[in-house]
């Protein structure tokens, strides 16, 4: 007899619940739980045995803070209402505390499993759960980073909770489990890769030596995923709920033995294609409009257009490589509540700005993407900061004679956040050609800073966690301040930039331009660079960018040979074997394409 067992998984679903961005205030067919319902539905009908489970982070993100204190949670009238067995927990879901956390698994009609997370000595959730299917046991063990140790590190959301090393704990759970099941899967909530170079926080790692797990559905680093590490299938559907992973198991029932004869994996899109279940959009319709109206509220007015700047060069955010009045209104914020003499933000909004006219809530959230960040001040020296200083600056690829655009470090990219850093009431240059790369630092007032000054310095605790495992191992670095152990939710950089608005600025923003640093490369002629700049704007020279989607990882070089330019040459009659914008193509490029 054979039986085919359907598992399918989502992960890092944070907020979309309804086909809804409410930071943008519109529709968002990309991916929701309600589309994923319609999905599911349909496997339901082609396969009697359906396991749905989500591997963390359904909280966090799209306004799903906003109902935190509601007696029930919209992610959990979804997902009781879709039909989810499983529910591993993220590290997001620990962000709002444990009672709210707990709230939460008490109105959820499935099982909750995370082995590694414990409080008082004794396990917060069950380690696994076993789900029977014919007579065919399947076990799943939960497990999360044990990073969120680090992530909550010194708040009150994780006061008395420690999650443990993930690999000690599977294999510890997989003993437990070997004799009851006929095969164990993971639902593991941590990247593929280690994070932060922390052993035993990547699947990777996890799986060293291991080859009990038939396969292993995972999320954190939003990635989209189907491949092998060696006889494992390892499944990742990306984020927003943009993807549904698939595991199909076939077995054979034959005189009392059970035996597991094939596997097969995909990821299922989540599009516009796939419509929303109406009876989802109707569960939920009451939260929607609450969250409508909220991401709408009127929070000030901009007076000016200092908060948008167009790109000098199309698919480079101007505000990487140019200070900007967007970055300075954030970074006016983290040092106002910060209390500090520097503040240091990241944004992950590569189209960063507001217009002119009238601020709502939406337009912060939009720009300032990390819900969870709240602002942390520590003291450092004048020499820690010097240190994080070059560190942001290696963000950046060395400058060559001859490079047209500015590129940014493919390592540095891998982040799951930015690592592209701002900073405010500092002066200084940032030289691409020089080893040492910041020059000429000062205070904003031009005052030097001393190695062993005492500064104040604000910033996001995710951050700082980042810095303290790249580039301050082992340095002191003392917290004296939390904005969200002070005020909760309203203490995130979101909630403080609005009441900022409303509060400091009096509902008038007109924020002044600053010129406090710019990037010093390598020379190439200001009228080559100009027509360079136009063909990459017009499309006969791209951008440099890596196979698996990085932007602009190496500078366009007129020395360097590049085929697309020399196609669009080609396509208005000019053969050429190498780029080289001089002499006479610089006059036929001039004539021919920019005419």
């Amino acid at each position: 007899m054979l039986v085919d067992i359907n598992i399918l998984a989502s992960s890092d679903v944070h907020g979309y619940y309804m086909p809804w961005d409410y930071a943008m205030d519109k529709s968002y067919e990309k991916g929701s739980l309600a589309q994923i319902s319609t999905e599911v539905r349909k496997q339901r009908e082609l396969y009697k045995n359906t396991i749905l489970i989500d591997a963390g982070d359904m909280f966090q993100g799209n306004c799903s803070e906003f109902f935190c204190e509601d007696d029930i949670h919209p992610a959990i009238v979804a997902m009781n209402e879709i039909g989810y067995d499983i529910w591993e927990m993220g590290n997001h879901e620990y962000g709002y505390g444990i009672k709210n956390l707990q709230r939460f698994i008490d109105e959820f009609n499935g099982e909750v499993i995370g082995g590694n997370v414990y409080k008082d000595n004794k396990r917060l959730h069950k380690p696994y759960c076993i789900i029977e299917k014919e007579g065919i046991k399947i076990g799943f063990i939960g497990l999360v980073t044990s990073l969120i140790n680090k992530f909550e590190k010194g708040t009150k959301a994780m006061s008395g909770i420690l999650a443990t090393d993930m690999k000690y704990e599977l294999e510890l759970i997989e003993k437990e489990l070997k004799d009851k099941v006929d095969c164990i899967i993971g639902v593991i909530h941590a990247g593929i890769d280690n994070e932060n170079n922390v052993a035993n926080t990547g699947i990777r790692d996890l799986l060293k030596d291991d080859d009990r797990l038939t396969a292993v559905f995972c999320g954190h680093f939003h990635d989209i995923q189907n491949f092998n590490i060696g006889n494992t299938i390892i499944l990742e559907p990306g984020k927003f709920g943009q993807a549904i992973a698939k595991l199909l198991l076939r077995f054979e029932k034959s005189d009392g033995n059970i035996k597991l004869i094939k596997k097969t994996s995909e990821i299922i899109t989540i599009d516009e294609n796939i419509k929303p279940d109406s009876e989802i959009i109707k569960k939920l319709s009451n939260f929607h409009n609450r969250a409508v109206s909220y991401s709408n509220e009127e929070i000030g007015i901009l007076i000016n257009n200092c908060m948008s700047e167009k790109s000098e060069i199309s698919g480079i955010p101007q505000m990487r490589v140019k200070q900007t009045g967007i970055t300075d209104f954030f970074l006016e914020v983290v040092r106002y509540y910060g209390n500090a003499d520097v503040a240091m933000i990241q944004l992950d909004n590569d189209n960063a700005g507001i217009n002119k006219g009238i601020i709502r809530r939406k337009d912060i959230n939009r720009n300032y993407t990390y819900v969870s960040g709240g602002i942390t001040s520590y003291e450092i020296t004048g020499r820690i900061l010097k240190k994080i200083l070059e560190y942001s600056a290696y963000f950046f690829n060395e400058s060559r004679v001859g490079d047209v655009n500015i590129s940014f470090n493919y390592e540095r990219q891998l982040y799951k956040y930015s690592s592209n850093y701002f900073f405010s009431n500092l002066i200084y240059d940032i030289d691409l050609t020089s080893e040492k790369r910041i020059k000429n630092l000062t205070y904003e007032n031009e005052s030097p800073i001393g190695d062993e000054d005492k500064i104040i310095f604000a910033t996001t605790k995710y951050t700082m966690d980042i810095l303290i495992a790249n580039v301050l191992s082992g340095e002191v670095v003392k917290k004296i301040y939390s904005s969200k152990d002070e005020l909760r939710e309203q203490g995130s950089i979101r909630n403080l930039s609005c009441r900022y608005i409303k509060e400091v600025l009096k509902g008038l923003v007109e924020i002044k331009p600053k010129n406090n640093w710019k990037i010093i490369t390598a020379p190439i002629e200001k009228n080559i660079r100009e027509i360079a700049i136009k063909l990459i704007n017009r499309g006969y020279i791209s951008l440099i960018n890596s196979e698996d989607g990085k932007c602009n990882i190496k500078s366009v070089n007129i020395y360097d040979k590049v085929d697309k330019f020399d196609q669009g040459l080609k396509s208005v009659g000019i053969d050429i074997e190498r780029f080289s914008i001089k002499g006479e193509l610089y006059r036929y490029a001039n004539s021919f394409i920019l005419g």
